[in-house]
C-alpha cells in the first residue's frame, strides 16, 4: 500500500508588535509627570543630563527643557537611535520599543505639561 503524508504547516501572524511579543504598552495616558520622569529615571538619563553643565547641553531636569529638546526633535531622534542623532541612552541598550512609543505619543501630543 501506497502511504501519503500530508504535512500541514500553520503559525500566528501578528500586524502588532505588541501582540506579537505579549506586551501590552498602553500609550494612550502618557504623561510628563509620571510616564517621561519615569521613563528619564528607568535609563539613567538623569545622570548625564541635569545640572548647570549637562552632557551634550541636552537637559532633562524640569519640564520645560525637556519640551525644549522634544520639539527641536532631538529627543526622539536619539531614543529611536535615528540617523543623525546621538543615540541614547549613552553606552547601554536601546530604550524598549514601548518605552520610545511612549516618548513619540507624548510629543505627537504637543509635549502637554501633565
Amino acid at each position: 500500500p501506497v502511504v501519503t503524508s500530508i504535512f500541514l504547516a500553520s503559525g500566528c501572524y501578528y500586524d502588532k508588535e505588541q501582540e506579537l511579543y505579549g506586551l501590552n504598552c498602553d500609550t494612550t495616558h502618557v504623561t510628563y509627570s509620571s510616564t517621561l520622569t519615569n521613563i528619564f529615571s528607568n535609563y539613567g538619563c538623569l545622570g548625564c543630563h541635569v545640572g548647570g553643565n549637562p552632557s551634550g547641553g541636552i537637559n532633562l531636569e524640569n519640564y520645560t527643557n525637556v519640551k525644549a529638546v522634544a520639539n527641536n526633535g532631538k529627543l526622539f531622534g536619539a531614543v529611536n537611535h535615528s540617523p543623525g542623532f546621538v543615540p541614547m541612552p549613552d553606552g547601554a541598550a536601546k530604550m524598549s520599543s514601548c518605552d520610545i512609543n511612549k516618548v513619540k505619543a507624548w510629543i505627537d501630543a504637543g509635549t502637554p505639561d501633565n
